[in-house]
């Protein structure tokens, strides 16, 4: 897991982790990246868990590095002597079903050397909010959300916020990219599944409720332009020029190129829509 100033998310978290591996009959052990918070998160966490091993960050790791960090000190200790466990990959933002642990377990047992992904839903909603991914429009990075199954689904792309991957698989796909900025290294590990033909498989049905995180307030287009851009944002240029090698290695720089225009095209068409809106509803006032 990693964390960053989610102090009761975290807690909620890791608490309903532990209640759902009790009922499974598993042995759980939590390690923590925590990324620089300052609101007493690895406090309350080893006052709560003290069994759990936190690793304290800078707070400028985010979410690709700080898991890679994590999962290579749980290779390294946790599995070195237990090299049929599992590593767990876990959002602190996630409240499992108390049953999730153990239909996990079960389609382990039939499928021990597959990656398996668990959707999660909406807590008030109950639409799907992260699961595996398919590819949609010509973009090679345009995903849209797997339906939930009822039957387990191979698939190769997934969201990281719940992902069980055999210690035999990890090792040799080399574990998690911590040079991703932030997102997109979940997008990798899948590329890199299928490059060793590690099967992936989607978990039927949901594992527990984790929101959607809320959209950022109007702003203006050089705000916009310098989130997409930064380390959180999707267009962070070293992440997008990472994924699309291996997600089109041969038109790769055309789709990178293309990423650009395409997200000032729809800024700037944004910006007249609504200053078009502005005036016609001025024009009506008059």
């Amino acid at each position: 897991m990693a964390c960053h100033n989610r102090r009761e998310l975290t807690l909620q978290c890791m608490q309903r982790a532990y209640d759902s591996a009790k009922e499974a009959g598993l042995e759980v052990c939590i390690t923590l990246y925590d990324d620089g918070s300052h609101d007493s998160t690895a406090d309350f966490v080893s006052a709560r868990f003290p069994l759990t091993k936190i690793i304290s960050g800078t707070g400028s790791d985010y979410w690709a590095k700080s898991m890679s960090i994590a999962e290579a000190s749980v290779l390294q200790t946790v599995c070195a002597n237990k090299p049929s466990s599992y590593i767990v990959w876990l959002n602190d933002d996630v409240v499992l079903d108390l049953d999730a642990f153990q239909r996990l377990r079960d389609l382990a047992v039939e499928r021990p050397d597959s990656i398996l992904v668990g959707a999660m839903r909406d807590p008030r909603s109950f639409e799907v909010t992260y699961s595996a991914l398919q590819r949609h429009g010509f973009h090679p990075l345009s995903f849209e959300l797997w339906p939930v199954t009822s039957a387990p689904e191979p698939v190769e792309i997934f969201n990281g916020n719940l992902v069980i991957v055999p210690v035999s698989a990890a090792e040799l796909i080399g574990g998690i990219d911590g040079r991703y900025s932030h997102a997109l290294a979940d997008i990798d590990y899948g590329f890199r599944a299928k490059s060793h033909s590690i099967d992936v498989t989607l978990a039927p049905g949901t594992f527990g409720t984790c929101a959607r995180n809320p959209s950022p307030p109007p702003r203006s287009i050089r705000s916009d332009w310098k989130h997409f851009v930064g380390p959180k944002g999707a267009g962070n240029p070293k992440s997008m020029m990472k994924i699309l090698r291996l997600a089109a290695p041969r038109t790769w720089m055309a789709f990178y190129l293309a990423s650009y225009f395409l997200w000032w095209a729809r800024r700037i068409s944004a910006s007249v829509l609504k200053l078009s809106i502005l005036r016609r509803s001025g024009w009506q006032q008059k």
